[in-house]
């Protein structure tokens, strides 16, 4: 396997929860980014000027201390200065992304006063990748579909944040730890470049990382020792009893009769999203897990024709603020490992 790319490298960085500086280098451009928690906290060097034309900036000064001087000054707004300042630091990275000798080295430098901007990493490489000319970028980010792709620290809470569409959180939710991309982009209903771009977004973003498959080690099975053990009649009947009550135990603790008939929110039209899937193993593993709990579990459809997929819901909300309240608090093992639990309103029951 070849060296990590530069592009890579300030992916993973980031998503590991980086803190400090990232120094940026290719031919033709330098670029120093400070970052603390997946936040662009300041930016540094050659602004092509266009922060020069918007608010009078010299080569050398921190952009988001620049941008913050103009806002107070008057001179713009801060909705243009933040626009201005993204679309500079969207430019240089999409340079540092395409040259063949980007380098990256990280410090621990941050600035010293509270920055008035802050740009979300994750949310500006999802627009870059997904926006226009974004295509171009996949191949950055996914050199190779047939690498598996990892989840990164807080991944499900991460994709939550990010305000996708179902469908996008329908194929981030096939991340699984084992997953190659090819596996996810090549049966996705919504169409393999689609797909492929979408996780490529995710992998620059810092929200997944691509790897290769870890071999398991070969387990030598021995051969079962034999005994000879005298028969123990009169022990027969207790154990037959123990495994009994055992079997009884079991019965009890999965079907929770004392949960049945209690729905989490009382009833209502809003749910919370826990897993997904469009292909047929998948809605089966849905109504697998439907048949658990059907007070609170339900399998509904969304999407259309060809790209109907399904979802797998929890509880029943009169209002959309208690659903994202128990979103945030969800009982063990509700939600799919991977899946990014989201508010969602449900019109039809099972179909």
């Amino acid at each position: 396997m070849g060296r990590t790319s530069a592009a890579i490298q300030l992916a993973q960085w980031v998503g590991r929860k980086g803190k400090g500086s990232a120094h940026l280098r290719w031919t033709g451009g330098e670029l120093v980014l400070r970052v603390s928690g997946l936040q662009i906290l300041g930016v540094e060097g050659d602004d092509r000027e266009l922060l020069a034309a918007a608010f009078g900036l010299t080569d050398g000064g921190d952009w988001f201390a620049e941008a913050h001087a103009a806002v107070d000054a008057g001179q713009v707004s801060q909705a243009e200065a933040n626009a201005v300042v993204k679309r500079a630091v969207a430019e240089q990275l999409r340079e540092f992304f395409r040259a063949a000798d980007a380098e990256v080295k990280f410090g621990n430098d941050l600035p010293k006063d509270e920055p008035g901007l802050t740009i979300s990493y994750p949310h500006l490489l999802i627009e870059m990748v997904l926006g226009k000319g974004g295509e171009d970028l996949v191949g950055t980010f996914l050199p190779d579909p047939t690498m598996i792709l990892r989840c990164l620290p807080d991944y499900a809470r991460r994709v939550g944040a990010l305000g996708l569409t179902d469908e996008a959180v329908a194929i981030l939710a096939k991340i699984n730890n084992q997953r190659s991309a090819q596996e996810i982009a090549d049966p996705s209903p919504h169409g393999r470049e689609v797909a492929l771009r979408l996780l490529a977004a995710a992998v620059g973003a810092g929200l997944a990382e691509a790897g290769t498959a870890v071999a398991e080690a070969p387990i030598e099975m021995a051969a079962a020792p034999r005994f000879e053990v005298a028969p123990r009649r009169r022990a027969l009947w207790p154990a037959l009893l123990l495994v009994l009550a055992a079997v009884i135990v079991a019965a009890v603790l999965v079907t929770r009769p004392w949960e049945q008939g209690k729905v989490a929110g009382g009833g209502g039209p809003w749910a919370v999203a826990v897993d997904g899937g469009c292909q047929p193993a998948e809605l089966e593993r849905l109504y697998r897990r439907q048949e658990r709990d059907k007070v609170n579990f339900r399998v509904v459809p969304f999407g259309r024709g060809d790209e109907q997929c399904y979802r797998l819901v929890w509880g029943r909300f009169p209002a959309k603020e208690a659903a994202e309240d128990a979103a945030a608090k969800l009982p063990e093992g509700t939600v799919a490992r991977g899946f990014a639990p989201h508010v969602v309103r449900v019109e039809n029951s099972t179909p």
